[in-house]
């Protein structure tokens, strides 16, 4: 059976070992915080991240204790694309499906727009017709740019078709979305959307030779991929950090930005992205034929 609100309180207090009476100290009397673990009551949010604090635990740790036996189809489908490899178009055909159908019998703002994401992904990677692509991905951004704000699941949609846009475009775009982020500094999900943003951003930036401002942005994500350990971004960012000083004339010390990157995917064994990352080098050092992946677009979290 699916646990309730209560019931995931209960369990998390037993495994800590702690008693009601120190859960529910400074935060509420003892009875009531029992009633909250009868499911006889909830508590109001603050009082809810109060004994959260209290059992540290964070809240997105708890709601997937919570969700995790009992997502809707809703969730199901936005985990499952945000989990994609976005350069598998017969995985991405499987999700419009099913999107698809879950939109004949209820319309849903966000997965139309997903369902737009799809079209365009598939279009780009079946077809490289980048006119149809970006078709689809005007419809998000017509609804999106209309809202002052965006929150974190707004970010993560842009950023799976920033590099649709033309440079220009997808670096207005990519710079509102960072300042969007703003508020939520420091905070991991944020943060590594950020990471992810950038390393974008500067794939563009050097596919239109904007090494300077390519640079820049790789300069401000290396810390925060050494900072989350998030070794996929670093030895990408590495990478590209790499092509860009060899592009500028620093020859030595970009072969030792791509050495650094090798070396990483070798610790690791991502045999896969590391073969990726040859066609990308090869690509941009004029050493082979084949374009530039688009290796960001599979680095979502």
């Amino acid at each position: 059976m699916a646990k309730e609100f209560g019931d995931v309180l209960k369990e998390i207090r037993i495994d800590r070992g702690y008693s009601q009476q120190y859960v529910a100290e400074g935060i509420m009397g003892q009875s009531a915080y029992s009633k909250i673990e009868r499911n006889e009551i909830e508590p109001t949010f603050r009082k809810w991240l109060a004994i959260l604090e209290k059992l540290n635990i964070s809240v997105d740790e708890f709601r997937y204790i919570l969700n995790k036996e009992k997502l809707t189809q809703k969730e199901k489908l936005i985990n499952e694309f945000f989990s994609l490899n976005y350069n598998h178009p017969d995985n991405l055909k499987l999700l419009k499906g099913e999107i698809s159908a879950y939109l004949q019998v209820e319309e849903d703002y966000l997965l139309r727009d997903i369902f737009y994401a799809c079209e365009s992904l598939i279009a780009l990677n079946t077809t490289q017709d980048v006119e149809k692509a970006q078709l689809f991905a005007k419809k998000i951004w017509e609804r999106l740019e209309k809202f002052d704000k965006w929150y974190l699941l707004d970010i993560r949609l842009i950023n799976t078709i920033l590099f649709i846009f033309p440079t220009d475009v997808a670096v207005n775009i990519g710079e509102r979305a960072t300042n969007q982020l703003i508020p939520y500094h420091n905070l991991k999900e944020a943060d590594i959307l950020l990471i992810n943003i950038d390393v974008n951003l500067a794939v563009l930036l050097i596919d239109d030779k904007k090494y300077p401002e390519s640079l820049s942005y790789l300069e401000k994500v290396i810390p925060l991929c050494k900072k989350y350990q998030k070794y996929n971004q670093l030895a990408i960012a590495y990478a590209r950090k790499g092509i860009v000083l060899q592009k500028t004339g620093e020859i030595d010390e970009g072969s030792k930005h791509i050495k650094k990157a090798y070396s990483i995917l070798i610790a690791i064994e991502d045999m896969k992205l590391m073969g990726d990352l040859e066609k990308e080098l090869s690509y941009y050092l004029g050493m082979g034929s084949k374009g530039p992946l688009q290796l960001e677009i599979s680095l979502q979290e």
